[in-house]
């Protein structure tokens, strides 16, 4: 089940079989950027620090701290004092030392910023949908075989979002298994036009074992497109607007 944007509860408090998406523009002034940095953590501080672009280094601190804000509301706990490690591959997660089987994604692009949360691995892209140079050879080194056919069957005036949608499945794939996943391989199947609400995919591994993985499309502004990736079985999408409370 997936419901439209909702208002958020006082307490927040996530199910083993539901996922929560919220919402936040990451448009600050430079006052708003030096208040909301002083927020953060001194590695967060030194990262942001080094991003040369206005807009993009206001979208990581914005980002940043509604992601601490949120992390603290879901662990009632003081946001500065979160910890977050990272794997080799620089996935972040909380540290261990807060024992909490809490996952987490993020993405931005254009303005906006999505923060994915979950019991189980999860992953979230959003994209702008743009013009790209060499779409072609792209769409052929990014997408396995069916995918590509699927693309490229599609009218000129569906082809560049469907490309996007199908950009921002295997973009929260990768961050859902950190990474971890090969250049020209898509092990998930790709639809369109989509369909809300949560859609199960079981793929089959050499060795016999079955792997399962939940997508979901995310409603997004116009011009955007959004996925969400979940290990294991779905059952629910709640998606919230970011207010700062």
């Amino acid at each position: 089940m997936t419901r439209p944007w909702e208002r958020p509860p006082r307490e927040l408090r996530i199910l083993a079989r539901e996922a929560h998406v919220w919402m936040l523009s990451t448009d600050a002034s430079e006052a708003q950027v030096r208040r909301l940095a002083g927020l953060l953590s001194e590695e967060e501080r030194t990262r942001a620090e080094r991003i040369r672009h206005d807009a993009t280094r206001s979208g990581f601190v914005a980002t940043r701290w509604a992601l601490r804000s949120l992390l603290g509301r879901y662990l009632g706990g003081d946001p500065a004092g979160l910890r977050l490690q990272y794997s080799t591959r620089g996935k972040p997660a909380l540290d261990a030392l807060h024992g909490e089987e809490l996952h987490f994604s993020v993405a931005h692009s254009g303005g906006i910023a999505l923060l994915a949360f979950a019991r189980a691995e999860v992953g979230i892209d959003v994209e702008r949908v743009r013009r790209l140079a060499r779409e072609g050879r792209v769409t052929e080194r990014l997408f396995a075989g069916p995918t590509r056919a699927l693309l490229e069957s599609l009218p000129a005036a569906q082809r560049r979002e469907a490309f996007f949608a199908a950009w921002t499945q295997r973009e929260a794939l990768v961050k859902a298994v950190g990474g971890a996943l090969m250049v020209t391989r898509d092990p998930l199947d790709f639809e369109w036009p989509r369909q809300p609400g949560p859609r199960i995919h079981r793929v089959p591994h050499d060795d016999g074992r079955e792997v399962c993985w939940t997508v979901a499309v995310i409603p997004h502004e116009i011009g955007f497109a959004a996925t969400l990736v979940t290990a294991g079985e779905l059952d629910e999408v709640r998606h919230w607007r970011f207010d700062g409370d």
